[in-house]
């Protein structure tokens, strides 16, 4: 028998930046079940409107 594994929760690091961002609206959109934690240093690349709303 073979198992999926599907997380509940995620750590996603750098989600404020360009592709960490855009991986957590996929992981929003498409995983209603999951719980999404963003940590970003919010340096140059970091914008938090990237996720705003979320």
């Amino acid at each position: 028998m073979s198992e999926i594994f599907e997380p509940r929760n995620i750590i996603v690091t750098g989600g404020c930046g360009f592709i960490g961002s855009n991986f957590v609206h996929y992981v929003v959109d498409n995983h209603p079940g999951v719980h999404v934690t963003v940590l970003d240093k919010l340096t140059y690349a970091g914008n938090p409107e990237n996720i705003a709303g979320l």
